[in-house]
């Protein structure tokens, strides 16, 4: 399997800029900070390779692009949607000094790589959905900008793609004991599960910044788990575990 992957808005926030060539995070948190759940994900999927769909290989090149990720992902690299030969190959020039691969979609990008290649098992993770074609749409693991693999569904989705449910429940999971709800029963659908974590996941990811103090006092004035969403509980579809406090 081929793994098509972003950087930006996947691995950290996008919000990346070169400064004197080099790429600089001007939001909260660092580089790569999210890159752990990819190993993670991909620690029982040893036949998934790497392929580069990320802006970061046309502005550093290639090799410069991959070193940046962690020694765990290194090996599994083995191209690039973008090459260098697409700077001077009047293919890819029909704008003048602009190349294709600067004036297309993130999805053309990768289609393109995945026609020549003639590749039939593909994921994309990235946080580039527009212009997709329905037919691929299910390739496509889409991620908040903003969020990227911190967020649960997204990882869930990953796992599901590679066909390692078993994380897809431990994500769901840790998610249940961190906000102090039942489990999602393993009788319920794949697709109940990904309903569960979508509608927990603000709540979880606001649980997790929390201090010990905050939860406490949450706690105890029956506000647990913290509802960050415009949702009403009793909106909450049968399927789904209700909210619960301890």
């Amino acid at each position: 399997m081929i793994l098509f992957l972003d950087f930006d808005g996947v691995l950290h926030p996008d919000a990346v800029y070169l400064e004197r060539g080099r790429p600089v995070l001007r939001a909260d948190g660092k580089l790569f900070m999210w890159s752990s759940h990819l190993v993670d994900e991909l620690a029982s999927a040893p036949h998934v390779r790497i392929v580069l769909s990320t802006s970061w290989a046309r502005e550093l090149r290639f090799s410069r692009a991959r070193d940046y990720l962690p020694a765990e992902l290194r090996p599994r690299v083995i191209g690039s949607t973008w090459h260098s030969g697409m700077a001077c190959d009047d293919e890819h020039r029909p704008l003048g000094r602009g190349t294709w691969w600067d004036t297309s979609t993130r999805y053309q990008q990768i289609r393109r790589y995945v026609d020549r290649a003639g590749l039939t098992d593909w994921i994309a993770v990235d946080d580039h959905p527009e212009g997709w074609a329905d037919a691929d749409r299910d390739k496509l693991v889409a991620t908040d900008s903003s969020r990227g693999l911190s967020a649960p569904s997204a990882r869930v989705r990953i796992a599901a793609a590679l066909g390692n449910t078993a994380h897809a429940w431990a994500v769901a999971d840790t998610m249940a004991d961190v906000l102090t709800l039942p489990r999602v029963g393993r009788s319920e659908t794949f697709a109940d599960l990904v309903r569960w974590v979508e509608w927990w996941e603000c709540s979880y990811l606001t649980a997790v910044t929390l201090e010990p103090a905050e939860v406490a006092r949450l706690k105890a004035g029956r506000w647990w788990p913290p509802v960050v969403s415009t949702k009403q509980i009793s909106d909450m579809p049968p399927a789904i575990a209700r909210r619960h406090v301890p």
